[in-house]
């Protein structure tokens, strides 16, 4: 069996309501029913004809993960104070005027606008990827590593674009970087599939939050799936939605959630699945313990060890760092950017990694050949948690914490996230054996070297449409 990384990504949306939460007052034409019982049954009648998701397709091979990854819990609350029924009753003429604040998703684009919305996103998840990662960046401890999914976390988020209006439409824009009124968004996030993961999307609400028809139908045309009611039972809740994640990510993860409030009433749930084997396979035999230089001191790990490996590889002047790309399958592949010497600071690499570098970066790597080179790199193990509000506050996007409007998901005007966390495991080994991988190869006195001793930032980038499916930074491959 060859070498394999899988990662997975998990991303968990809940908006819970408080107790002044007036949900029997809301009105208009509307998905679900203001029956529990009768909601309940037409959401499973509806799932099962809806729930899988459409284009997209997982590895069978995922018997053994090398690198696996769950992320993002997302919990809203009902904002208990509400003047809306006042508001309406002392001026029912004002209603009409919001009504082009919130207009409904874009559920079709042509050919033409589909193919310049995903160059357009292949850009903003660039753009977005270096945000998040210097956010990630100034929330972690400066030795330590991390790792996180910018495409699980724009995939989150754009579902939520779905359904925003207003003042939330435009920061979720700014955030993602994405253009003003970007309608296509999700016609191109939709496209973004590959045969080396899977993402998939789903929605639980409760009976008494009615879910608008236009957002039902862009949910299951775009996503795959409709929205599903929960019922009166957490513990039956927790379940069905444990299953759910079971499920779509072939039972890796069974338990997402150790309990849900009674009082949760929306739920939105982002899978992320990713396996890929190693084009070239590393040998078991070949792996040993080498030194691995850290600020102040010399450990020795565990390096995974090629005498002609071939790696896409050069040095940025801009960076000051060495460059390297190793192909996986599915037209994914690891890319590491570390510092030229072990004298210098990875922090001062990170400072200098914006945007624009990042484009040039990747631009040459596409233009840079695969040669054989003697490579050594330690096996990789990360482990990251963190709240996702504190990046969203570094990132000037306040608005989703303190004046959720979700007009285009429901009516109800009180829905207001008080918690977001995000939490990834990571791991990469050479486990796997490559049959067909037995040839003698000699050594030529001019063999190109990569050797990734220090700490070092990396990627998982589609070559296909160009964006990071993962990214993070290895100060100790030991934690």
């Amino acid at each position: 069996m060859a070498s394999r990384l899988t990662p997975l990504a998990l991303l968990l949306l809940l908006l819970l309501a408080g107790d002044g939460a007036s949900s029997s007052e809301l009105h208009g034409t509307n998905h679900s029913s203001t029956d529990p019982e009768r909601l309940q049954e037409e959401g499973k009648e509806s799932i099962s004809e809806g729930d899988k998701p459409k284009n997209l397709s997982v590895q069978s091979t995922m018997d053994s993960p090398n690198l696996l990854e769950i992320n993002s819990t997302i919990i809203a609350n009902s904002s208990l104070e509400s003047t809306q029924p006042t508001t309406q009753s002392s001026q029912p003429t004002t209603q009409p005027t919001t009504e082009p604040l919130c207009p409904g998703p874009v559920t079709s684009c042509s050919d033409l606008e589909s193919q310049v919305a995903e160059a357009q996103l292949g850009e903003a998840l660039m753009d977005f990827s270096v945000k998040l990662y210097h956010a990630f960046s100034q929330m972690k401890k400066a030795e330590t590593n991390m790792a996180f999914s910018p495409f699980s976390i724009a995939s989150l988020l754009t579902q939520v674009l779905l359904g925003a209006g207003d003042n939330t439409r435009k920061n979720l824009e700014s955030v993602l970087s994405y253009p003003e009124d970007f309608a296509c968004v999700h016609q191109a996030l939709k496209a973004f599939s590959s045969k080396g993961f899977t993402s998939v999307s789903q929605i639980f609400h409760s009976p008494d939050l009615a879910i608008r028809d236009a957002f039902v139908n862009a949910s299951q045309s775009l996503y795959g799936g409709i929205p599903r009611v929960l019922g009166n039972d957490s513990n039956v809740n927790l379940e069905l939605i444990n299953s759910w994640v079971a499920e779509k990510t072939h039972h890796k993860i069974t338990q997402l959630l150790d309990s849900l409030p009674s009082d949760t009433r929306l739920v939105l749930l982002n899978a992320i699945y990713l396996s890929a084997k190693w084009k070239t396979a590393f040998k078991h035999q070949k792996t040993q313990l080498e030194p691995f230089y850290l600020k102040s001191s010399v450990i020795k790990v565990h390096m995974m060890n090629s005498k002609k490996y071939p790696v896409a590889h050069f040095t940025d002047s801009t960076l000051k760092a060495k460059v390297g790309q190793l192909q996986l399958s599915h037209n994914l592949s690891l890319v590491i950017l570390m510092p030229q010497t072990v004298k210098q600071s990875l922090e001062d690499m990170e400072q200098a990694l914006d945007p624009t570098v990042f484009k040039a970066i990747m631009k040459k790597l596409e233009l840079a050949k695969f040669q054989p080179t003697l490579l050594m790199m330690p096996r990789i193990k990360v482990k990251s948690n963190q709240d996702l509000l504190a990046i969203m506050e570094k990132l000037d996007f306040f608005d989703f914490t303190y004046d959720l409007n979700l007009c285009g998901l429901t009516e109800d005007p009180d829905l207001q996230v008080s918690a977001m966390q995000h939490q990834t495991v990571l791991e990469l080994t050479e486990s796997g054996v490559e049959a067909a991988a037995a040839s003698a190869v000699s050594v030529a006195r001019n063999l190109l070297l990569f050797e990734v001793q220090q700490p070092f930032l990396f990627l998982l980038w589609d070559q296909q449409h160009r964006f990071p499916v993962f990214m993070g930074r290895v100060y100790d491959p030991r934690a």
